[in-house]
């Protein structure tokens, strides 16, 4: 993953600005549980950011994925790294109000499981940001190690699916 940029001043770009936790994630992201995958935003630079998800054993996935082996999807790994993501979007001052949408997924590798105990530590960076849309790169660490990445690409808009 390539170094962030710094950003000088963040208050003057985001309406929040990190360090915060899933009570301030969830005046920014609509999700609730158990499909809120966000537990802390540690950082937002100018191109970027940082969060994190806790595993708990109790997450309702481990009951079925898999009994005995409890392993954290990948489907649910792309989410956590959109919904990572999402923060830095939506925080943004002029984004404030909108709802972001995954469009597609691109060169996702799961490189190691994620099992309940561990700390997902997410770094995503934004490129070819628009006015409705941009491309994030985003990777899942856990204890220094690479678990997966992928390239998303996202849509975002005012909620209730009509407006700009």
């Amino acid at each position: 993953m390539t170094q962030l940029t710094e950003t000088p001043n963040l208050a003057e770009k985001f309406a929040y600005v990190p360090p915060f936790d899933t009570r301030v994630v969830q005046q920014i992201l609509p999700h609730r549980y158990p499909f809120l995958h966000v537990d802390g935003i540690t950082e937002f630079t100018e191109d970027g950011m940082k969060g994190f998800k806790m595993l708990s054993a109790g997450e309702p996935c481990f009951a079925g994925h898999f009994p005995g082996e409890p392993v954290f999807p990948g489907v649910l790994q792309i989410e956590t790294m959109a919904q990572v993501g999402a923060c830095w979007i939506l925080s943004r001052k002029e984004n404030l109000g909108k709802i972001a949408y995954l469009m597609t997924v691109e060169q996702a590798k799961f490189r190691r499981p994620a099992v309940p105990g561990m700390r997902l530590d997410v770094t995503g960076r934004i490129s070819n940001l628009r006015s409705r849309s941009g491309k994030l790169s985003a990777e899942i660490t856990a204890d220094g190690k690479v678990i997966s990445s992928a390239i998303l690409l996202f849509a975002f808009q005012k909620d209730g699916g009509g407006g700009q």
